[in-house]
């Protein structure tokens, strides 16, 4: 049996959706795998699925790994741990531009986030091909990024969200005792396409390991404007419905806050690797 989804592409260097998936067909192993040859291709993947139950959900998160049920997001529960809850009138937010989680060993592979209610107007999210970024780069830049490090830290956005009061003293006081810090390459190879990607954010990374500071604060304010190139992009206006899944290891995303005070609602599921560290 064989599956062939009609994807068309939204972007120039990223982006595309599916245009006659069948919902009922979500689980079977072959659509599955049309959808993840799809998302390799184009790194950020649109599915219009409004009645998409939690259960077809995480089928489509587990063909990629092993789901994640969130430190501190609350979850649909019920079964349904690892589907995360995102919801803008408890004060979660996420507008800024960031791999998820790459502050972890091994961050999660893949994120796909269903939308549930929308604001009126605005609530885009955006997204950014760190291959292409990287393709973009001089050869000269290139060699001298290659075999360098930098640290990607979750203590300076909690602070920043605590003095925004966007998050409780208690929560936050949870989140910088677990002192979540890590050292990644500044470019990463994708296990599966092979492409070579910049493996950086402005809001998680720290600093180039190695690198006096201000030398390297100099590298890293050139690699983040490089990266936010228009071309490099791709935004997605959401309809109610809307699932996009996208490359957590090869794509930066920033969800647009512009809507206040309407609510904007998503489900979320992230996905470790299967056998990854998380500590």
């Amino acid at each position: 049996m064989s599956s062939s989804l009609t994807v068309h592409s939204l972007g120039t260097r990223i982006g595309a959706e599916v245009l006659d998936l069948d919902p009922s067909s979500i689980h079977l192993p072959v659509t599955l795998a049309a959808i993840e040859a799809a998302l390799v291709e184009h790194e950020a993947l649109v599915l219009h699925v409004p009645d998409l139950k939690p259960e077809q959900h995480l089928a489509i998160a587990r063909h990629f790994g092993e789901p994640e049920v969130h430190t501190f997001y609350p979850n649909l529960g019920n079964g349904f741990e690892q589907i995360t809850v995102i919801d803008s009138k408890l004060g979660d937010r996420a507008d800024m531009w960031h791999h998820d989680e790459s502050f972890l060993p091994s961050p999660p592979i893949v994120t796909m986030t269903h939308a549930q209610i929308l604001p009126p107007v605005g609530g885009d999210t955006c997204w950014i091909s760190m291959t292409t970024a990287y393709d973009a780069l001089s050869e000269r830049m290139k060699q001298y990024l290659n075999g360098l490090s930098a640290w990607h830290d979750m203590n300076g956005p909690m602070t920043a969200a605590l003095r925004q009061n966007v998050v409780t003293h208690e929560r936050y006081l949870d989140v910088i005792n677990m002192n979540r810090r890590h050292l990644h390459p500044l470019v990463i190879k994708h296990p599966v396409s092979g492409r070579k990607a910049l493996y950086l954010s402005p809001t998680y990374t720290t600093h180039i390991d190695g690198l006096a500071l201000p030398e390297s604060d100099a590298v890293l304010a050139y690699l983040h404007v490089h990266c936010q190139q228009i071309q490099f992009g791709f935004r997605h206006r959401w309809t109610v419905g809307d699932m996009v899944i996208w490359d957590n290891r090869s794509v930066l995303h920033n969800a647009i806050l512009d809507y206040q005070p309407h609510q904007r609602r998503m489900q979320r599921a992230s996905v470790f690797a299967r056998g990854a560290c998380r500590a």
